[in-house]
C-alpha cells in the first residue's frame, strides 16, 4: 500500500448499526471520521442555501460535497487514514468521490455491512429516547417511513457496492448478528485486508 492514506467507506441500509461500527474501527485504526450529515448540519449553520436544502430533503450539490470535505481534510491531518460515513450516498457522488481519492492518492476500501429488510424494520421500530422520563420513538423510525428510507437506500446506496467491486476493493459484512459481533467481523476483515495489502 505504500505511503498513501487509507480511506475506508463505511455503508449499509439503516439499522445496520453503521454509525457505531464508524467510530469503532476509527478507534481501533486511530482514523479520523467524516460523517456526511453532521459535516452538513455544522456548514448549514452559516450558509442560509444548504440549511434549505436539508429542511426540504434535498441532496445537496456535490460541488458543495467536494468542499466540505476539502475542508474538513485540510483541517484534519492524519498519517493513518479516514473513515467516511455518509459519503459517497449514490452513483454521482461516487463520482466525486474518485476525483478526491485521485488528488490525494488514496488507498479505499468499502465497508458493506449487509442487513435485510426484515431485521432493519425490527431493530429501527425498537430504537427510542428517554425525554422527561419517558420513551420517545424516532418520528422517521415510523414504519411507512422506515420503508420509504429502506427503498430509497436500495436504489441510491446498493449500486455503490458494484462501484467499489469494480474500482476499489470491498469487504461485505453479515450485519444481522448482534453489534460486537458484526464489530469483531470488520475487525478481522480489515485486518485480512491490510496484512495481504503490505505483503
Amino acid at each position: 500500500m505504500g505511503n498513501n492514506l487509507t480511506v475506508f467507506v463505511m455503508f449499509g441500509p439503516q439499522g445496520s448499526g453503521k454509525s457505531t461500527q464508524v467510530e469503532r474501527l476509527a478507534s481501533k485504526l486511530n482514523l479520523k471520521v467524516f460523517e456526511a450529515g453532521e459535516a452538513l448540519r455544522t456548514r448549514s449553520q452559516i450558509d442560509e442555501n444548504i440549511h434549505l436544502q436539508l429542511k426540504q430533503g434535498i441532496l445537496v450539490a456535490d460541488e458543495t460535497m467536494r468542499e466540505i470535505i476539502e475542508e474538513f481534510i485540510s483541517d484534519n491531518t492524519t498519517k493513518t487514514g479516514y473513515v467516511f460515513d455518509g459519503y459517497p450516498r449514490n452513483v454521482n457522488q461516487f463520482e466525486g468521490f474518485m476525483s478526491l481519492v485521485t488528488k490525494y492518492h488514496w488507498e479505499v476500501v468499502g465497508i458493506f455491512i449487509n442487513l435485510s429488510d426484515e431485521s432493519a424494520k425490527k431493530r429501527l421500530s425498537t430504537r427510542f429516547q428517554i425525554i422527561d422520563g419517558q420513551k420517545v420513538f424516532r418520528e422517521d423510525d415510523k414504519p411507512e417511513i422506515v420503508q420509504n428510507r429502506l427503498d430509497t437506500f436500495k436504489r441510491e446506496t446498493l449500486p455503490l457496492k458494484a462501484k467499489f467491486l469494480e474500482v476499489y476493493n470491498l469487504l461485505e459484512i453479515d450485519g444481522e448478528p448482534p453489534v460486537d459481533t458484526v464489530t469483531s467481523e470488520i475487525s478481522e476483515a480489515v485486518d485480512r485486508f491490510l496484512n495481504d495489502a503490505n505483503k
